[in-house]
């Protein structure tokens, strides 16, 4: 009976470890869009739904968890940046120009507004593209002169 129950602890060690392997590979691909990262999420989703347990499950809520307390981290850190300067920029141009969306589709990501029940926030190529879009703007109006 020993033999059997360490037999059962080794394999659900190995499923755990696994497991472990596939939430860090999940958290480097969140956010990303691109066709191989979403594959790639479907087939680690598949995984975990394919060897669900208690601990899996545990592990994935704590992975969620993290992940939404980051989401907010990011967010607060968004709106301090912008507080004094948010109403200076041009959301609804850089939202049009630089992203191809709404201005309402990216002030919920700058502010955190829920969309059908989901908070999102920028990823990281997002921020680099707004980022981006604030220092053209800032360089174009720098050149900008009444003669």
């Amino acid at each position: 009976m020993t033999n059997f129950r360490n037999c059962i602890n080794n394999v659900n060690n190995d499923v755990m470890s696994e497991a472990e392997k596939k939430i860090k590979e999940l958290k480097q691909l969140m956010g990303k869009t691109d066709e191989q990262s979403v594959a790639e999420r479907a087939r680690i989703a598949n995984w975990l739904k394919s060897n669900d347990s208690d601990e899996v499950q545990t592990l994935f809520d704590q992975f969620m968890e993290e992940g939404l307390a980051e989401i907010n981290e990011d967010i607060n850190k968004l709106r301090i940046q912008a507080a004094s300067d948010y109403e200076l920029l041009p959301i609804s141009y850089i939202a049009r120009h630089y992203f191809g969306k709404s201005s309402a589709w990216l002030q919920q990501r700058i502010n955190g507004y829920p969309v059908r029940g989901k908070v999102y926030g920028l990823n990281e190529e997002q921020k680099a593209t707004f980022n981006s879009a604030v220092q053209d703007i800032a360089r174009r109006i720098k050149s900008v002169r009444i003669v």
